[in-house]
Parts: structure tokens; C-alpha cells; sequence
């Protein structure tokens, strides 16, 4: 029978009947999972957003992370449209934005597809649309990423 396993760090779950599982270490287990979700890093710019601006590129996990979801704050929202910010794989534009809705001062995006990078890759955020009326200023955008436990084999 094939091995199921959790799904943040990728640990492997017994089969059902095992009682030491069941018994001991799966409440552990789900726990230490959940841990896998809480990993991010914050990248604050200070001036107004400008379209088409590679504002970071530099950030080289020590090892395979996951990225999943972008958040952006601004203290002043973009008005006229809404603010993205895509994520820069290697100097290529991932077209897997995180968007700040018009008007907004928070939000948060889950990818549609996970970026995986390695420790020879570099990652970096761009601005790919700004607001139209009103940029977006003083932001503050967070990469919410996870680690890779268990490298598959």
C-alpha cells in the first residue's frame, strides 16, 4: 500500500491500525505539520510604487522552499487600479501575481501555481501594475513561503 503523508513538511503517515501512530504521535505530528505554514520574510519599500520597478532581488533560501502566497500593505492605497506584485525567479517574472485591490490597504493572495526555488536560486519581487490615480505608497509586501522537509525521492 502506498504511504500517505501530511500536507506541509511531507511526513509520512502509517497505515490506519498502527496504535503507536494513532496513539502517541499523530497529534504531534499534525502539529509540527502546521509549523511548515508559518515561514515568511517582509520586504518594505518606503517611496511610491513604480510600474515595471524590480524594487527586490536578493533574497537565496538556504535551502528548497516553496513560496505560496503574497501579502501587501500599504499605508496609501493605490486608488484608479489595483496594485500587483509578481514574484522574479532568476531575473524571469513568474506572471503569478499578488494584488493589492484598488482602494485597499491590505491583502493577501494565495499563487495559483507554488515557485519553487532551491539554494542556487534568487528570488525577487516586481511591480507589474500600479494604481492608475494614486501608485500605492509606503508598502510593505510579505512572501509567505514553506520549507521542504523531506526532499522527494
Amino acid at each position: 500500500m502506498a504511504n500517505t503523508f501530511t500536507a506541509n513538511l511531507n511526513l509520512a503517515i502509517p497505515d490506519p491500525g498502527d496504535l503507536n501512530w494513532e496513539n502517541e504521535y499523530s497529534d504531534l505530528s499534525n502539529a509540527v505539520d502546521d509549523l511548515g505554514n508559518l515561514l515568511c520574510f517582509n520586504v518594505t519599500v518606503h517611496d511610491a510604487a513604480v510600474d515595471g520597478t524590480v524594487f527586490f532581488d536578493g533574497f537565496i533560501p538556504q535551502e528548497t522552499i516553496s513560496v505560496r502566497a503574497i501579502g501587501i500593505f500599504a499605508l496609501i492605497p493605490p486608488t484608479g487600479q489595483d496594485l500587483m506584485v509578481d514574484i522574479v525567479k532568476n531575473s524571469t517574472v513568474q506572471s503569478n501575481e499578488g494584488i493589492l485591490t484598488d482602494g485597499s490597504q491590505f491583502e493577501k493572495t494565495s499563487l495559483g501555481t507554488t515557485i519553487t526555488f532551491s539554494n542556487s536560486d534568487r528570488l525577487g519581487l516586481k511591480f507589474t501594475q500600479v494604481g492608475s490615480t494614486n501608485a500605492g505608497d509606503k508598502l510593505v509586501v510579505t512572501i509567505y513561503f514553506q520549507k521542504e522537509a523531506i526532499a522527494a525521492a
